[in-house]
């Protein structure tokens, strides 16, 4: 469907830079289906949470080289 709509130029250009895209419509879609999408990652991230688990390092241990990993 198509609709007029006056947007803030300099917002959707950090927008598009921050999300890759190369178009004003790709820019709004992607915006649109990150917010969609929004509830369903808190939900995971809520189920993650709540697995009784030690999460202290993980990322940090996802970010190391697995050569740096063999040596410890």
């Amino acid at each position: 469907m198509k609709t007029v709509i006056d947007l803030d130029d300099e917002l959707l250009e950090r927008a598009r830079r921050e999300l890759g895209t190369k178009s004003k419509k790709d820019t709004i879609h992607a915006a649109l289906r990150l917010v969609a999408e929004r509830g369903e990652r808190m939900e995971a991230i809520r189920e993650l949470l709540s697995i009784d688990r030690d999460w202290t390092g993980i990322v940090d241990d996802d970010k190391m080289p697995d050569s740096e990993k063999n040596a410890a």
